[in-house]
Order: C-alpha cells, then sequence, then structure tokens
C-alpha cells in the first residue's frame, strides 16, 4: 500500500525474456523438446494487461527502463502488455531520386527493445502518414484537414512496404535458433480511424467497389464511405505483409472509437464485414471509454456509440445498450464469434482539481470496468491509457513526475483489479521473499515444519549447485501491518552435513519420527546414491540422522532421473513413508522407516504400479487425499504431454488398486502439454489436501479440480485461455513453479506460494 503523494519505486529485478528462458521440470529434468519447434501464437486473453504510454522523451541514461520497472511494478506477476506507435509520419522517409522507402526505429526501438529484454510484451500500431505518403497532404491549419499525419496512406506500395519493414525489424532476433518467437507478435492497424482526428480519405467510392479521387478536400460526411472503404483495404494490404512475414502474429483492426451512429466502431466492422474482410484481421481493436460522467455499464440503449463501454448485451435482453456489445453483436451474427474485442485504449481523465468524491467514484468506475472485462469471454488484452501522464495527458495513474496521484486507493485497487481476479492474495513481492532473493533459475521453494508444529508454515529455499539454503518464516504482523517474512537459518555450506553442491541436488520434507509432523528434510543427489535424512534441534542447528552414499531402503538412487515424494502409505494420516520412483525405466518402490532407525523396501516393482507404468521420463508421481479423510494415502500418476493420469489407492498387504484411470486428463483439464505439473492442496479450508491445482507455467493455465461425491472430478476454478492464474502472478514464464504452503498457520496447506525462480517474482494466493 502506497501510504503517502511520493514517487512509484520498487526493486527494479530485470525479468527474463521469455524467448530466452528454459523450463526445469518439477523434478529437475529438462522438459523435452516439442517435437514441432515453431512456436504458436502467444495465448491472450482478458486477464492481460497493457499500457498505451505516448508522448514521452527519455533523455536520460536507464529512464525507459525505469518507467518500465514502475510500470511493471503496478502490476507485480504479471507480463504487461506496451503499445508503442510507430509514428510513419517522422520516421519514415523516401529518396526523391532512388524512390528507396526506410524507416528509422530508433525511437520504436529505445521502447519496444527494453520491453522485449523485460519479459514485456509489446504491441506495435501503425500509424502515421508522411505527405509523399498520403497524397501530399501537409498542415493547412483547417480543423478538418489537419493534423496532415491522420489522413490514410494514398500510395499503397509504400504503405505496403513500411509494414514489411516494421515486421521484419520486429522478427525473432537476430542469431535466434529456429522456432524462436518474434520480438512483436500482434500489429494494430491505425489508431481510431472512424473519426475525424486521426482518419481521413479523400474520394468517392463508387458502387463498383472503386475509390475515384475527390477534390483535394476532406469532407466529413461526403467522403466518409470513402475513408471507410480505404481504411480496410490498408488492413487487407497490412494483413498481408504480416501474416506472409510472421504467420503467427495477430493483426488487430477496427474503427475503435467514434460518436456517431454512422461512424461507431460496430457501424465500421460490419462495412468491413459486407464486403469481405473477415479474413484480413485476428481480432478486433476497441476503445471502450465511456464519457467522464458515467459508469463503464451506464446504459445507453437508444445510442450505444455515447458509450463505447456499456452494459453487456445479456444484461439488457433483446436491447444493446453499449457499444461493446453492439461490437460483440456484429461478430455474432457476421460467424465471427471466435475472435476476440482487444481494449487497446481504455481510461478516465485523472484531473487534480476535482473534489475526493470524485477521485472515488473514479477510482470505483475503473475497478468496475476491469471486472465487467475481466468477466466476458469474448474480450482480449485491456489496455491502459496510460500508466503515467504527459503532455496534455492526464490519464495516467500516476503524474508525468512519477507521483501517485490524489487517491492512493485508486492506485492500489485498480492494480489489485488487474492482477486478482478471484482469489485473495494475502502476499505478493517482486524482490523475492524473506530476504532470498530468488534471483536465480535454479531457486527451489520447500514448505517445512521448522519448528515441529505440525505445519507447514516454513519454507526453506535453496540453490542446488552453490550451497545456499534459507529457511524462512512469516513475521508476526501488528494491526494493519502486511505480511512479510525473515530469515531464521542461513547457509551457504548446504545443511545438516549435506552441502548442496550438486547442480541435481533435491530436497523434500518428511516425518521421519512418525508423529505426523514433516519436521525433518530428505536431501539427495539422484545419480550418486548419496541421501541424507536431517533433522533440527531447538537451538537452530541441523544434525543428519541418516547418511548413506549407496541410495536408501534398497532403492540405489543411481539415476539422475530419481525423485522421492513423501507418502502416506498405511492410512495413519502420517508422511512417513518414500515413494522412490524412476520415469522413464517403470521403476518404483516404497521405503519404511522402522523405529530400529533403517530403511527397508515394501514395494518394490519394476513394472510402475497397477495402472500405470512408468515407461516416459515425463512421467511424475504425487501423494493426493482422493478419500477426502484427510490422509494423502492416495498417489496420483499422470503423464504430461500424453493426458494419462491414474490414481491408486493402497489395500491389504502390498496391493494397489485404481481409483481413477484417464488417457484424457482430469477434471476438464487435457494434461497434453509436458509442461503441465499438478500439486494436491486444501482449497476448501477443510484440512484435507483433496484438491489439485493444474497448471501450464508459461501459459498462464491454471484450473483447481476437486473429487466429486459421483466419483467424479470437475473444475471448480478454471484459468485456462491464457488467463492471468492467482491473484498477482501470471504464471506466463515457463519457469514458473507452485507448491502448497500453510501461510495461515492452521494446520493445513490450504494456501499456494507461486514463484518464478530467477525473477524475484513470489505471490501466495487463497480461495
Amino acid at each position: 500500500m502506497i501510504r503517502a503523494q511520493r514517487p512509484v519505486s520498487l526493486s527494479a529485478a530485470a525479468l527474463m525474456a521469455l524467448a530466452a528462458t528454459v523450463f526445469v521440470a518439477a523434478g529437475g529434468d529438462a522438459a523435452p523438446a516439442s517435437a514441432d519447434p515453431v512456436q504458436s501464437r502467444y495465448p491472450y486473453s482478458n486477464r492481460d494487461v497493457g499500457f498505451s504510454e505516448v508522448g514521452f522523451k527519455f533523455d536520460t541514461p536507464g529512464a525507459i527502463g525505469d518507467h518500465l520497472d514502475r510500470m511493471q511494478g503496478f502490476v507485480p506477476g504479471r507480463t504487461p502488455i506496451i503499445r508503442a506507435w510507430t509514428d510513419f509520419h517522422t520516421f519514415a522517409s523516401k529518396d526523391d531520386v532512388t524512390g528507396a522507402i526506410t524507416m528509422n526505429f530508433d525511437h520504436l526501438d529505445e521502447v519496444v527493445m527494453e520491453a522485449h529484454r523485460k519479459g514485456m510484451r509489446p504491441l506495435v500500431t501503425l500509424f502515421g502518414s508522411p505527405s509523399w505518403l498520403n497524397g501530399g497532404h501537409g498542415w493547412t491549419e483547417k480543423p478538418n484537414q489537419d493534423p496532415p499525419e491522420t489522413w490514410l496512406p494514398m500510395d499503397s506500395e509504400g504503405w505496403k512496404t513500411l509494414v514489411e519493414q516494421t515486421v521484419q525489424h520486429y522478427g525473432p532476433p537476430p542469431g535466434s535458433p529456429p522456432g524462436t518467437p518474434p520480438i512483436v507478435d500482434a500489429f494494430e492497424v491505425w489508431n481510431e480511424p472512424n473519426i475525424v482526428g486521426f482518419g481521413k480519405y479523400d474520394g468517392v467510392y463508387g458502387d463498383d467497389g472503386v475509390i475515384r479521387p475527390g477534390d483535394g478536400i476532406y469532407d466529413p460526411a461526403a467522403d466518409a464511405t470513402a475513408t471507410l472503404a480505404r481504411y480496410w483495404e490498408l488492413v487487407r494490404i497490412a494483413s498481408t505483409e504480416i501474416h506472409t512475414t510472421c504467420g503467427q502474429c495477430y493483426v488487430l483492426a477496427g474503427g475503435s472509437a467514434g460518436l456517431s451512429a454512422a461512424r461507431s466502431p460496430s457501424a465500421w466492422l460490419d462495412w468491413g464485414y459486407a464486403h469481405g474482410y473477415k479474413d484480413t484481421f485476428d481480432a478486433v481493436a476497441h476503445h471502450p471509454y465511456s464519457d467522464m460522467h458515467d459508469a463503464p455499464d451506464t446504459p445507453k440503449c437508444g445510442a450505444p456509440w455515447e458509450n463505447l463501454f456499456g452494459p453487456p448485451a445479456d444484461d439488457t435482453p433483446g436491447q444493446i445498450c453499449g457499444e461493446l456489445a453492439a461490437v460483440r453483436d456484429v461478430m455474432v451474427r457476421r460467424g465471427d464469434a471466435d475472435k476476440k474485442i482487444w481494449g487497446t485504449e481504455w481510461g478516465y481523465g485523472l484531473i487534480y482539481p476535482n473534489p475526493a468524491s470524485w477521485w472515488s467514484e473514479k477510482r470505483d468506475q475503473l475497478v468496475k470496468g476491469v471486472r465487467m472485462w475481466q468477466a466476458l469471454d469474448y474480450t482480449g488484452p485491456l489496455v491502459l491509457f496510460s500508466y503515467r501522464d504527459s503532455e496534455n495527458n492526464p490519464y495516467g495513474v500516476v503524474t508525468e513526475e512519477g507521483f501517485v496521484k490524489k487517491d492512493v486507493t485508486l492506485y492500489d485497487d485498480l492494480s489489485l483489479a488487474f492482477t486478482n481476479p478471484d482469489l485473495r492474495v494475502p502476499f505478493k513481492s517482486q524482490g523475492g521473499i524473506g530476504g532470498y532473493d530468488l534471483a536465480d533459475p535454479r531457486d527451489r521453494v520447500v514448505p517445512f515444519d521448522y519448528e515441529h508444529t505440525g505445519r507447514l508454515d516454513h519454507l526453506l529455499v535453496y540453490r542446488p549447485g552453490t550451497g545456499i539454503v534459507y529457511v524462512l518464516r512469516r513475521k508476526t504482523t501488528v494491526g494493519t501491518e502486511r505480511p512479510s517474512f525473515e530469515t531464521v537459518f542461513r547457509s551457504t555450506n548446504g545443511i545438516g552435513g549435506f552441502n548442496l553442491t550438486g547442480a541435481n541436488d533435491q530436497i523434500i520434507s518428511y516425518d521421519f519420527a512418525h508423529t505426523g509432523r514433516q519436521d525433518y528434510l530428505v536431501l539427495y543427489r539422484p545419480g550418486t546414491g548419496v541421501v541424507h535424512v536431517v533433522g533440527h534441534a531447538s537451538d537452530g542447528s541441523f544434525w543428519p540422522v541418516y547418511t548413506s552414499t549407496s541410495g536408501i531402503g534398497g532403492y540405489d538412487l543411481a539415476s539422475p532421473k530419481d525423485r522421492l515424494v513423501a507418502y502416506d502409505y498405511e492410512h495413519t494420516g502420517k508422511l512417513d513413508h518414500l515413494v522412490a520412483y524412476r520415469p522413464g525405466d517403470n521403476v518404483l518402490f516404497i521405503l519404511q522407516h522402522s523405529a530400529a532407525g533403517p530403511f527397508t523396501t515394501v514395494v518394490g516393482s519394476r513394472q510402475g504400479i497397477d495402472g500405470f507404468a512408468l515407461t516416459s521420463p515425463n512421467d511424475q508421481v504425487i501423494a493426493y487425499d482422493y478419500a477426502h479423510t484427510g490422509k494423502q494415502d492416495a498417489l496420483l500418476l499422470y503423464r504430461p504431454g500424453a493426458g494419462l493420469v491414474t490414481i491408486v489407492g493402497h489395500a491389504a498387504g502390498n496391493t494397489f488398486w485404481p481409483h481413477l484411470m484417464s488417457s484424457s486428463g482430469i477434471g476438464g483439464y487435457d494434461l497434453a502439454d509436458p509442461r503441465d505439473r499438478i500439486v494436491a492442496f486444501d482449497y476448501a479450508h477443510a484440512g484435507m489436501a483433496d484438491h489439485l491445482a493444474v497448471y501450464r507455467p508459461g501459459t498462464g493455465y491454471l484450473d483447481m479440480v476437486r473429487h466429486d461425491p459421483t466419483d467424479t472430478y470437475s473444475a471448480v476454478h478454471v484459468s485456462h485461455q491464457g488467463v492471468g492464474s492467482v491473484g498477482w502472478f501470471d504464471l506466463r514464464n515457463a519457469q514458473d513453479r507452485i507448491v502448497a504452503y500453510d501461510f495461515g498457520q492452521t494446520g493445513s496447506a490450504d494456501h499456494l506460494l507461486l514463484y518464478r525462480p530467477g525473477g524475484r517474482a513470489v505471490t501466495i494466493g487463497t480461495r
């Protein structure tokens, strides 16, 4: 919470560029490369947030980077979209002798390349017409004729060349391996072409579909249809060039503004459909502004264009009372309902002289607009205009100098609306947690019962290959103080005699003493046989209670693929057994620790386990409370990328039987991607790890799945289609991970901790 009128500051951790990230599988093995190296389209959704920043001059070194860091700080855990304009009228030139057309990208690169370097996603608006492109139009000091750059290009070949140069310039970085995604994969064709202030064309549109020369002067009424027709032809030209060069890129088009029926966005879009332009765009660009006095849902049933947002059609049966619903109606009627409407510019002018009640009203209207937008299934990203004020632009949430504006709650509440769609977020950070920076992609987090209380309310954070390990605890808060964490143990030489110098070292928490508490640590080095079990003393030290260089309980730990999982084999409510498995080799052992001290094998299988053959290196195993008993006494085995999932229970003796066998995922989640991972946790705060968080790092996909009384599975929370997952964390980075954690110190792991090793971001979310 920002408490005073001050510059917004943050720990400006550079985010890793998405193109450079490499996902490390839950067990530490790299996920296998897809058979198809060509990247698919980025799954943009209505949980994506962006900023349209114009009019800034970043004259000092690092100024643009600082601006982008502050913007990222406004939506922590998200991957913002940055909307930038080409301004062809200023930076494109044509040689008078040779006719060669060139574009100087220096001004655009300043923003686009820095945003890309930080892992943000640029959206480039193709805009601006120099006199050699627009038919020779220059300044006239006549309202309907100026500014000259807003005349639509007359030179089709020149327009084609500029688009081609732009798309090629922002393709994959030079020297990138095949399949590397482009720097820019979304292009908007012009800005608000359906209003006189941004779109003009002089001509007569004939019945034969041909535009003939006009009188050299733009007339809003006489030249309206010619302007409309010319715009859609420019879309066709741009679309062809963009998709030829970049088949995965998005083309956004449409009349995004408008104050009259004839020039409304829906009318412009309908004309485009009627005249054969349906296949020239991938999404519709729209600017859902409301009048400064109106809320986003203020109905304008007789004139929907007067509120470019307005209530959804479903809220006004039989009527269309807002332009967003009108645009959607056109798309549905024209058989194009699968495309999304992107809000590429939106907001309210936030001007200082207004009273406190006005600021509260704008805050509520902005938050309502975000919530409404996110609730619609036909919307794409929403781009705020803008994060920071500039000259003659009061639409920022901070001033031109970077200060939070008059109403601090407007900044906080709007940030929360953009980043926390549906789950409560008691903690979030962009700079690591409790003194641990999470700055290395190797970092891993393990919930741990450090104080022997029966609660997984501490966090062990470690960096394999370095010896670094911390134990963190949540600090006691007072009054309205926000939750925070502190370090209670720190080492650079490993822990309990295990040096953590192996790059593949692994740690899990485990109930070694059969007390019902996961207050011991199992540290092991797969591929070497080295394993320690370590306990924690009251003086803060750790000591080994078991060490071996030849595996554990008859399992040799001789393969780098080997993994250990704590498991309640005997239905006692204690995770005091270990599952040792080797994905790809079909090996699964269950190990028991006796009171006398040694470990022994109680199940030793080289044929997987009933219903599931561990024949893929992608296979994963977790313990899970299938029966809602408070005991994680079932095993869930799954194969991400293949859709296979089996849940088995332990019967009498050493036999198992399948509760579930599926080849199509679970609860509607298809498990079709090798990156998919499953975490058991207590979604319902019932003291049982009987729900499943299923997620796909790098895409934003996150489902919460429950086991129903009818012995079926269903999703209770769905965040598909690139949705920004839990709270302030968008799961857009391939490094992202999730663990279940007892944040509330209730004795149940009913929160999810999401973290980005190498990116410093961490969020704790709950139902």
